[in-house]
Parts: structure tokens; sequence; C-alpha cells
């Protein structure tokens, strides 16, 4: 009677198939394979153990689930509605994400990170972004090429200073980073961090060892993120965290191979798919258009901002109601604040009271002057969030509201429909703050960071202005100054100038987007792009204003509506007139956006509107502003 091959005895060769065959992956170790020759089982046994185990479900339903979202596809879409197609430039970590992502068009193409290696695409307009993944160990080569002449992954161990390997790998990073945006201008760069070893690479007594290739990674990759964060179209995309999301032991090949190969092993696994969806989330935040960003963030305060009602305690101590989820939104709003985001607060409760609760509940961990506008009283919330909207000037659908209570939410949602909201678990304000699409910003300026500290600066110029007897002397008394310049997309305020023309509603003249690579073909092409600085007594604004002149044409005005009407915008137009070869022929580009009648009203004080908008009368310098001087 013939023998079922099931049944026969587990040998080496056995343990090897059938963790390839069923999880597509190799053993962990001798070890493992001596363990189950040890136990005298069959083949089948073998397999109905792996059957059991919880790697082989859930590497089970993933694979299920990539194949039916596959079929699926392929009835209800098309690759064209396929969301954010992508490139991927790197050698194994590309290609396993290619591979992992079946129903996203993701194309691989091999990029061995040499120093002179260029990238050759043909159609990168096909694609909506491009991720590329740096090859550790074709860094760590180089260096050692440089350094002995030879090509050695085993450089760490080598008699070379930790700082010379450091300082070369950032010299080649360099090189290749410059060599990847010149090749690549149209669509966005995602650069992937290099793979972080675990911490004891060096051993358990040595753990982070100065020495070990855990720091040189770990530092190589804040170079990266640093470098990134200065150019205009790269932009750094972490992997670290999600790997320690889904634990990594069975594809991170710095378990089965070598730490210096920083590689990820195809096998089907969630991570990738989080990968991508990092990716798009990214992409999503850098489509103004598509996803309109978030400008401040209105929160309540009994059961949002801390636990419970704090009018019906009979004593307020400090912690006690603070301590969870409270001090990890507190943190969620700070973080807010320090990308830009403007913050607010709108409570009902007794005014007084709870300014002296909030004092005691936080200790100066979180402190009124984080918020730029503040209501606490007994009116409908809607009309509280009115006031604020228009003292922060900003529109509803670029505010959200935070409360415990649906009933406030439901109240505010029937006012201001367009206003984004969440209640609920406070677990998920969090994670939605830090991590949602709407509160990403792309690069930190210096006057996002002291917005709120420019915002309340509004508010000390309005009240001085209701207590002004006349105008001018208001005007006077602001000791406004104004520095007006041209610029190129390499200069240091670029990145503020563009974040301006991409944020600016109200006094916007035509409303149009732009990204850096397009006012780098818009100055290749004979544009001029000019800012505006500002200051008064209060604040040094920054750059407020940006103006874009081509051809006798001023084809775009943008003014931050924190300063509009204090005679900056003439200012501004005065220096430009003057700029202007022929000003008699000055000609300005209008577009109606439906929320830039500000900026229409302006024009018209100047030029004559109509199909063509013609300069008529040339605006003069304000008397009450001086140079920057």
């Amino acid at each position: 009677m013939k023998t079922n091959k099931l049944d026969q005895p587990v040998d080496v060769s056995a343990v090897e198939y059938a963790y390839a065959y069923l999880l597509d992956r190799v053993p962990e170790s001798h070890s493992v394979v001596d363990h189950y020759i040890n136990l005298d089982i069959s083949i089948r046994e073998l397999r109905d153990i792996i059957f059991s185990s919880e790697e082989f479900k859930d590497y089970t339903f993933y694979r299920i689930m990539d194949k039916w979202v596959e079929k699926t596809s392929k009835v209800k879409t098309t690759a064209s509605d396929c969301s954010h197609p992508l490139l991927l430039l790197g050698t194994c970590a590309a290609e396993s994400l290619a591979r992992n992502l079946p129903t996203v068009r993701a194309d691989h193409l091999l990029y061995q990170s040499n120093r002179f290696e260029k990238p050759v695409i043909t159609d990168v307009s096909a694609y909506n972004g491009v991720m590329v993944s740096l090859t550790l160990r074709s860094i760590l080569g180089q260096v050692a090429q440089k350094v002995y002449g030879v090509w050695d992954e085993l450089l760490i161990f080598r008699d070379v200073s930790t700082q010379n390997i450091l300082g070369y790998s950032c010299e080649i990073i360099d090189e290749l980073l410059s060599n990847i945006s010149g090749s690549i201008e149209s669509v966005p760069i995602f650069i992937l961090s290099f793979v972080e070893p675990f911490p004891t690479e060096s051993g358990v007594f040595h753990a982070r060892s100065s020495r070990g290739l855990y720091r040189i990674v770990r530092e190589l990759n804040d170079y990266l993120s640093e470098k990134c964060n200065g150019e205009q179209n790269l932009w750094f995309c972490e992997l670290n965290d999600l790997l320690r999301r889904h634990g990594d032991w069975n594809f991170y090949d710095g378990y089965w191979e070598y730490f210096s190969h920083s590689g990820l092993r195809s096998v089907a696994h969630p991570f990738f798919f989080s990968l991508y969806q990092r990716i798009s989330v990214m992409l999503d935040s850098l489509d103004k258009d598509k996803h309109q960003p978030v400008k401040a963030i209105i929160t309540d305060l009994d059961n949002t901002l801390w636990k419970g009602v704090l009018a019906e305690m009979d004593e307020v101590v400090p912690g006690d109601h603070t301590e969870g989820w409270p001090i990890g939104y507190a943190e969620a709003l700070l973080t807010c604040k320090r990308r830009g985001i403007v913050l607010a607060i709108c409570s009902k409760n007794d005014d007084a009271q709870t300014r002296v609760n909030f004092d005691k509940v936080w200790y100066g961990r979180l402190r009124l002057d984080d918020f730029a506008s503040i209501r606490i009283n007994w009116r409908p919330k809607s009309e509280n969030i009115r006031e604020i909207l228009a003292e922060l000037n900003i529109l509803p659908e670029h505010a959200l509201f935070i409360d415990d209570n649906p009933l406030e939410i439901a109240e505010v949602q029937r006012a201001f429909p367009q206003m984004r909201t969440l209640s609920g678990d406070p677990h998920r304000w969090r994670m939605e703050l830090i991590y949602g699409v709407p509160t990403q910003v792309p690069r930190l300026s210096e006057e996002a960071a002291r917005r709120t500290e420019l915002l309340q600066a509004k508010v000390q110029r309005e009240q001085m202005a209701a207590t002004a007897t006349d105008r001018e002397g208001y005007l006077r008394d602001l000791q406004l100054r104004a520095e007006i310049r041209s610029i190129t997309v390499d200069d240091k305020s670029f990145d503020r100038a563009l974040e301006l023309i991409n944020r600016t509603n109200q006094f916007n003249t035509t409303g149009q987007r732009w990204t850096a690579a397009e006012l780098r073909q818009f100055q290749e092409a004979g544009g001029r792009l000019w800012i505006l600085r500002a200051a008064d007594r209060f604040a040094e604004h920054g750059i407020v204003g940006v103006a874009l002149l081509q051809s006798g044409r001023l084809r775009q005005m943008v003014l931050s509506c924190r300063v509009f009407g204090l005679g900056l915008e003439d200012t501004f137009l005065a220096q430009i007139v003057a700029e202007n070869p022929s000003p008699e022929a000055l000609r300005a580009d209008w577009q109606d956006t439906g929320r830039n009648a500000t900026a229409r009203q302006f024009l018209e004080r100047y030029f004559a509107p109509g199909e063509d908008y013609l300069l008529h009368t040339a605006p003069e310098w304000p008397s009450h502003i001086v140079g920057w001087g």
C-alpha cells in the first residue's frame, strides 16, 4: 500500500517547504527547524500546526482580501479610477511595496542609490507621486569605497569613526536627493526613511551603542528629514512607527539576514497597505483644492478639555481632572497650534469662575494665552462661534468644532453645515488632530508658528481702534513698517510665500493655487515674485503679502486678512507700480471665486473693471507707513 506523503516524518526540507508555501517566508532560525524535527511529527501534523497559528490566519485573511478587492475592482473601476497611482524607485523595499498593492497602480523602477545615478522616467505625469527608497547598503558601500577603495557593508566594524561614516553618508545623500529632485519636478517626491534596526543590534549589554548601526541609521534619518524639509518638492515619509505598529518579525530582513541591508521581505502583510495609506494622506494634504484645511479648532471645556463639570464640584484639585485622555487631547491641540492652526474656546459657563478653574486644572501646562479667541457665557454656541469666526476672520469650512455633547454639535451644524465637528470617544479626537488630512501642514513657517500671537495682536489693534478719536491718529500710533522685495523660489522666504498664496481666500485676486514647480516655471518664463513683510507696535507680522508679475500684468495679489485695511495693500501696490517699466500700461488679472469680494473692491479703486483690468490711478505710499530701515 502506497504511503501518503503527508504522513511521512518531518525533515529539514519539509519544514522549509511548509513555511515557504503556507507563510511565504523562511523559518526563523535553524533551531525552529530542529524543534519540529525533534517533535517526531508527520508533515500532515506540521501543516495542521501552521494552519492553527495566528500568523497563518492573518496572512490568509489579507491574501484573500487582496484577491477579492482585485477581482471586484476589475468590474467596478478602471485603472484611472484607482486613487493615487505611484511610481516606486528603489530596490527591495520599493519592490515589496509594489507587489503588495495589487489593487493600486504601483510601478517599480529599479534605483540602486549610486551617487551618479539619475532616474530616467518617460512619463511621470501618469503618477500622483513618486516614492523613493534609498538603499542603505549602497550608501555605506560607497562610503567604504571612499575610505578604503573597496565596497564593504561591514564598514561600521572597521576602524572608521562614526562621525566620518555619517559625514560621508550625508554627502552621498545630498547628491542622491539633488539627482532625484532634478529629474522629477511635476509631482511630489516622497523619500522613505531608512529601516532602523532594533536598538539591541549590538547585543543586550550594548544597546544603542554609539558605534552601532542603530545610532547611525537614526542620525541618518534625522538628517534626511531635515534635508527634505528644506527642499521644495521633497517630502520625508517615516515608516519605522508603522513597522512597530504591525510587528516587523515576519518582513524586516534584519532578523534573518543582516542589518545593513535594511530591507523588507516581499511577504503579504498589512504593513505595506498602511505605508501606502500614509503616502495617500500626504498626497491628499498637499491637494488643498480637494481637502479644505482646518485653520481653527474650537473646543468645549467641561468633559472635553477636562473630565467632569467643574462648576458642580465642591473643590477643584489640580491634576485630578486631566490625567489620561485630557492630557493627550491637550498635546494634540498644542501640536496643531505649533502647525499654525489657531485654537479657540466656546463653552457654556460662568466666565470669571471658569477662567479661575482653568488655571487650577491645568496650572500652567495649558494656558488661556494658547487660545486666540475665547467665548464663555450662556448664549447658544452657534452665536459664539459666529463671533469667533468673525474675530479670527476664518470661514466655517476651515473650522473644526469639538464638543462631548451631541446636542451642542447638532445646534452648531444647523447654523454652519460646512463646519467639521468631532464628538464621541475623546481618544479619537487626538488621533484625528495629529494624523487627519485636514490638520496636516506640509511646511512649517515662522509666521505659522506665531499665528496665535499675530491674531492676538490683531485683537489689540481693533481694541485700540475702537477707542481712538480719529483714524489717522490711530494709524500713526500703530507705527507700521513695511519691506517689499522680489524673491526667487530658492529664497528662504519662499515657503511662507507659497503657503500664503495657497491659504488665502478673501484677499486673493484670482484664487489660483500653485505648486513650487509651477512657480519655478513661472519665474523661468520671466515672472517675478514679490513679497510684503510688515510689523507694527504690537508684533512683527512676517510675510503678509505676495504678488506675481509677468509681462506688465499683475497675475495675482494676495494679502493676509489680519492686516487688511491698514494701508499695507496700498503700499504694496504702490511699490509694484513703481517697479513696472510702463506703469500706465499695467493690467491685472481678476477671477471671482465667490469668496474674494474684498480683493475685487481693492482692485477697482485703481484698475478699470472689465474684461481687462487696466490701471487708471497709481496708488501713493501712505504717510503713516515707513520703510523697514
